[in-house]
């Protein structure tokens, strides 16, 4: 709270006056000198809970919550449903299938890098509502045209890579737009809720549209492949439309910070008017120095000498690969079961991997990804939680030990038919979400000093990247060549590398620690993770 013997500074032109460390407000660019109740606008408090950054009113969020919830959905059941479009459609033999599903993902992971830097640019010129509904509408397209691929290269792989762009535009609109409506109090509490609606936006794909084929094609399986992905199609087109008329229209954004410095004011990272004090308490405004790609990449690699944050990147790798995993491999696994099981009925004699629509591979692949999903669910407060109580890298330790025997397991099982396979899928969701949670609480640490956290964020999310394309062209590879549970091995070694890690860094703190004890007289190792806990709380 400011001290009241001290001058409040002036208010810049179009910033609101407040006690509170930051004020946000929207002007419209037609009306610079209008102002906004940033406390109390028209979206108050939201079912008592929520502080709106912006006057927007509830109907705002809730389409930003359905939007949220669909694009998951989208690029889940996309992921899951590919291995059979693959084996239906266009007729990829069962020995070919994780080699082709792979490096369907893989190249969709390489054309999100740059896309997602580019709708980033785009949001800051044409608006976030603008890019998000665009972003729905060339999903839309992608979807309703996916089935009718005659083969997988090229054809497939266009559209594959088309679906990628659309992703990409919704995926980076999901921070920006969460950005701009959450208050300060109540953000952590937002991005939760974001956090589970994004679970459920999985268990909808999972658990509802995964299953329709068996619905709509009984006899034929190319019918009910192709009805299923026009009816998500179709929902892509709803919500593109909700996005563009229910989210906030185009806004600039200027912010007063009651501390000296500078921040980003726009999703892209381009330069972005700010309004700031200085040393002594009088305001300046001016723009955000732009630094280039490879500066901000040096200086998230330099990080990384803090043991924390390199354990931070690791988890990163970690989870999006989690990611990739349950949705492409565990369905495919499931699907190449039922074919080499002889459990799908031959249709063409003449061609053994032409079967008709196996419904219980499609149930199948539904629970047990829906199962792993919904632990993410239960487990993201869990985890929330452990990672305030606890210290982070303990926590970690507690998600990568899970993800190693659940991984394995899955490795050594011989069906996932198999009820025992259940309880290691279990496990895998709560190793999911523990490294989703904690990785970016490691990254995203207050320790980290303000001027590095846009590096060590950008550090994090490449090395989340490489998570993806490893996994999906390696896994792939394994999957046809090894073992149908080739690409689980290859998250066993990744999460026993980062457990190395994960040990090594709560061993080099202790030891840390205990030194600075003894330099200053004291003695004894009581306390020494609970000190560790409370210094990753401290503000650099």
């Amino acid at each position: 709270m400011a001290d009241p013997k001290q001058p409040t500074p002036p208010t810049p032109i179009g910033v609101a006056n407040s006690s509170s460390a930051t004020v946000v407000e929207y002007v419209s660019p037609a009306h610079n000198d209008t102002a906004t109740d940033v406390e109390g606008g028209r979206g108050g408090r939201l079912f008592k809970l929520f502080r709106w950054r912006i006057a927007v009113p509830a109907y705002s969020f809730i389409i930003y919550l359905i939007a949220v919830a669909l694009a998951i959905c989208l690029l889940v059941f996309l992921s899951s449903s590919q291995g059979f479009v693959l084996a239906e459609i266009i007729g990829v033999p069962s020995d070919q299938l994780g080699d082709s599903a792979g490096s369907l993902s893989f190249y969709d992971q390489l054309m999100s890098l740059p896309s997602v830097y580019l709708w980033g640019v785009a949001s800051d010129r044409i608006g976030r509502r603008t890019v998000y509904s665009l972003g729905f509408f060339t999903m839309a397209i992608a979807l309703a045209s996916y089935t009718f691929a005659k083969n997988l290269y090229p054809q497939l792989l266009i559209i594959r890579l088309i679906f990628a762009v659309g992703g990409a535009a919704s995926s980076s609109m999901v921070t920006a737009v969460l950005a701009d409506y959450a208050g300060e109090q109540d953000r952590g509490k937002i991005a939760g809720v974001v956090g589970i609606v994004s679970g459920l936006g999985a268990l909808l794909a999972l658990f509802v549209f995964l299953p329709l084929p068996a619905r709509f094609g009984d006899d034929d399986p190319v019918k009910g492949l192709r009805v299923t992905y026009l009816v998500v199609a179709g929902l892509a087109v709803v919500v593109a439309g909700l996005a563009f008329l229910g989210l906030q229209r185009r806004r600039n954004v200027k912010v007063w910070e009651s501390t000296a410095g500078v921040g980003r004011s726009s999703a892209s990272g381009q330069e972005g008017l700010v309004a700031g004090a200085d040393e002594d308490g009088a305001v300046v405004t001016g723009p955000v120095p732009k630094r280039s790609f490879w500066a901000l990449a040096r200086e998230g690699i330099a990080e990384a000498k803090d043991p924390k944050i390199l354990l931070g990147y690791s988890a990163c790798f970690l989870a999006r690969g989690d990611t990739i995993i349950i949705t492409t491999f565990v369905p495919l696994w499931v699907y190449k079961y039922y074919i080499d099981s002889g459990l799908c009925p031959i249709t063409d004699p003449d061609d053994p991997d032409k079967k008709t629509l196996c419904h219980d591979a499609y149930i199948t692949s539904s629970m047990l990804t829906g199962i792993a999903q919904t632990l993410t669910i239960v487990g993201a407060p869990l985890f929330g939680y452990l990672s305030d109580r606890l210290y982070r890298p303990l926590t970690l330790l507690i998600s990568t030990v899970l993800g190693l025997l659940s991984y394995l397991w899955l490795f050594l099982s011989p069906s996932p038919i198999q009820k025992q396979v259940y309880f290691p899928i279990l496990l895998l969701g709560l190793a999911e979400i523990g490294a989703v949670v904690t990785s970016l609480s490691l990254v995203t640490a207050s320790t980290i000093p303000k001027d590095a956290r846009g590096s060590v964020a950008g550090v994090s999310s490449f090395v989340g990247a490489l998570g993806i394309l490893i996994n999906t062209k390696v896994g792939g590879v394994l999957f046809d060549g090894w073992r149908s549970t080739g690409p689980f091995f290859v998250m066993v070694v990744a999460h026993a590398v980062v457990t190395v890690i994960a040990i090594w860094v709560v061993f080099v703190e202790v030891g840390r620690e205990r030194a600075r004890r003894r330099r200053e007289g004291g003695h004894g190792s009581r306390g020494v993770l609970e000190e560790l806990r409370r210094q990753q709380l401290e503000v650099r």
